[in-house]
């Protein structure tokens, strides 16, 4: 399973983890881009967090959905820490968003599918 809450039964696989479409690895990248806003000194500590945050099981301040393609979004109002797992099962990305719960209300608003009646 995705995380611990997730129902979706879709298989998380962390061999995807931070990989493009073609297989290449993003980690670097995302880990130059986003480590330093958690005080990482290392890749494999950004990679390691990233996969405890959507992991671990919800807590209050956790928020998600799962858009209508499959990708699972995850939003912790308390630590203003945002994840992606792919249609794949692999993380996409992992940073803190410069404009915290706002960033998270867009992506809610982009990509949540809408329930019956026009209600998210």
């Amino acid at each position: 399973m995705r995380s611990a809450e997730n129902t979706d039964n879709k298989p998380r696989n962390p061999d995807l983890d931070f990989t493009n479409k073609q297989g290449k690895s993003t980690l670097e990248v995302h880990f130059y881009k986003h480590g330093k806003s958690f005080g990482f000194a290392t890749a494999d500590e950004y990679l390691k967090s990233a996969r405890w945050f959507l992991e671990k099981p919800a807590t209050a301040t956790i928020q998600h959905f799962i858009s209508a393609a499959g990708t699972y979004f995850r939003y912790d109002t308390a630590t203003n820490e945002f994840a992606i797992i792919n249609e794949f099962g692999g993380i996409s990305t992992y940073f803190k968003p410069n404009t915290k719960k706002y960033y998270w209300l867009e992506q809610i608003k982009l990509y949540k599918p809408k329930q019956a009646g026009g209600k998210k």
